[in-house]
């Protein structure tokens, strides 16, 4: 028995040091950060940058209607480079602030087994523990975090791609312009997947809430 009772003390150590970790951690607004960033923010810098950059070509070269084209697309690309930035600063005033992180990932003290087993419980494939809903929480939090960071930035290389399959189209290099839009499909595909975690865990912390707030 004392074997047994050995493994028990590790993994309630491992627990307890998970337990302190996420104390303080919270979501204090990440979705509508994430919300009023592409409701808001990115769609009116982006397309107004894009419409400056295209109208002030066109100006410069009235009589050359077959640069038009170009000076779109590069207008495009321009205007995503600058939201790019404007993703990174806003992630840092908006993002960051949306979040009470803590310093250290509260499953670091966890084995990988146990880790897989709060992503999953996260993930509404196992049922929640309730003895440990505080540290899967948290966990939840920093992960949601993670999420949000990336749904600012990763959607920007799709517009990259999607540019670059249209100058190779009208260029007449019509394979190379296939390979960019396969790249654009699976960049979506990638996209919905970070949706669907970001959103996962949403439900989860509501969903927990009340259990987490009747623990002593």
């Amino acid at each position: 028995m004392s074997g047994i009772d050995d493994l028990m003390a590790e993994s309630n150590e491992r627990w307890a040091n998970a337990r302190r970790r996420s104390q303080g951690i919270e979501d204090k607004g990440l979705g509508k950060a994430v919300k009023a960033y592409y409701t808001r923010y990115f769609p009116a810098g982006l397309f107004a940058l894009i419409a400056v950059v295209t109208v002030v070509g066109i100006l410069a070269f009235p009589r050359a209607p077959e640069m038009w084209p170009t000076l779109l697309a590069s207008g495009f690309l321009l205007g995503v480079v600058v939201a790019f930035v404007g993703g990174l600063i806003y992630n840092a005033k908006k993002v960051v602030p949306a979040a009470n992180l803590g310093k250290i990932d509260v499953l670091f003290s966890l084995e990988s087994e146990e880790q897989k087993q709060v992503r999953r419980q996260i993930a509404g494939k196992a049922p929640i523990d309730p003895d440990h809903i505080g540290v899967t929480r948290a966990a939840a939090v920093q992960l949601r975090k993670g999420l949000a960071t990336q749904l600012l930035l990763q959607p920007l290389m799709q517009c990259v791609f999607a540019v670059q399959a249209l100058n190779f189209a009208l260029g007449g290099d019509n394979l190379v312009a296939v390979l960019m839009a396969t790249a654009v499909a699976g960049i979506v595909v990638a996209d919905g997947f970070l949706i669907r975690d970001f959103r996962r865990t949403g439900r989860f912390l509501t969903r927990t809430a009340e259990q987490d707030a009747s623990k002593p």
